[in-house]
Formats: structure tokens, C-alpha cells, sequence
């Protein structure tokens, strides 16, 4: 299987599959923390970092067909305990995969990085990968209902305190 890991932390991907015993034979991961991506190579040396995801073209790239494409946008923006503002840049809401393409090519602005779940959506449709996943957090509904709209599917809620400490 190769997998295509976006905001890859530590490589908590890497780890559920492993735990899971799902073989892979190559693992992208598309990170910018230095401190995470360390974490990552140490516990798996042979991650291969792409870097950042705003940069990340799999159309001009050489990596092969992605089975599985997994990531978890940052939530800060949608979460309760965060800003709860969403996807915005500093003059609207973006409600669209065309209309953040737009604003990123005009170099607008963005606030906080929520926003990356559109990185996300364009890579989706860029790769079209066997399989995805998308992780985040409970959120206001109309981002819920945007995101599920826009990916075609429902979420499926999970008690995070079952399988990790929080």
C-alpha cells in the first residue's frame, strides 16, 4: 500500500496502520514542524517527507499511485475550544475548493489554518487515492455540513478517549 499522509504530525498514521497490520510499502508524509518530523524519522526512518502541503503538486511530482491519502486538517478554527470561526480568510468565508484556489493565487490572506482542509480536498482530487480519510474535530454544524457536502459523505463520530489519552 502506499500511503499519502498530510499534516503528519509524528506520524500518527504510520502507527495506526502498523497497529492495525496493514503492510506499506511507502509512506509520504507532508509535514512543516521540524520537531514533529524529527519524532517521525526516528520512530520510522523510512518515511519520505514531502514538505509543505501549500507547495505539494502530485500532478508535477513523481510520486506513484496513492492507495490511501489520511490526514487531519488543523483544527483550531472549527473546534469549540478554539476560534469556532471556521475556514476565512480576512474578507470571507471560503465555502469552496474553487473559491480558496482563487484567493490563494491572489495571495490573499488566511486566518488561522483551517483553511488547510481545502489543501486537503485538492490533493483528494488531484491523487484520487483508493481510499481516505479525513480526521478533525466536533464543530459547529455549518462546517460540518460544508465539510460533508464537500466530501460526499457523512462523518462518523468516535469517542477519542476509548483509544487515546487526552
Amino acid at each position: 500500500m502506499v500511503v499519502l499522509s498530510l499534516f503528519d504530525g509524528i506520524a500518527c498514521g504510520m502507527a495506526a496502520l502498523e497497529r492495525a497490520g496493514i503492510h506499506v510499502d511507502k509512506y509520504y508524509a507532508s509535514e512543516i514542524d521540524a520537531a514533529a518530523i524529527a519524532i517521525a524519522q526516528k520512530n520510522y526512518p523510512n518515511i519520505i517527507e514531502l514538505g509543505n502541503v501549500l507547495e505539494l503538486e502530485y500532478s508535477r511530482s513523481s510520486l506513484p499511485k496513492v492507495d490511501l491519502l489520511i490526514g487531519g486538517s488543523p483544527c483550531t478554527n472549527f473546534s469549540s475550544i478554539g476560534y469556532g470561526n471556521g475556514m476565512c480568510s480576512e474578507a470571507e468565508e471560503i465555502m469552496s475548493l474553487d473559491q480558496y484556489i482563487d484567493l490563494k493565487q491572489r495571495g490573499v490572506q488566511f486566518i488561522g489554518q483551517s483553511f488547510l482542509f481545502w489543501e486537503y480536498v485538492r490533493l483528494l482530487k488531484e491523487v484520487q487515492p483508493k481510499y481516505y480519510l479525513l480526521e478533525n474535530v466536533r464543530m459547529a454544524e455549518k462546517w460540518k455540513n460544508l465539510i460533508s457536502a464537500t466530501l460526499e459523505t457523512e462523518p462518523i463520530l468516535i469517542n477519542s478517549s476509548l483509544v487515546s489519552a487526552q
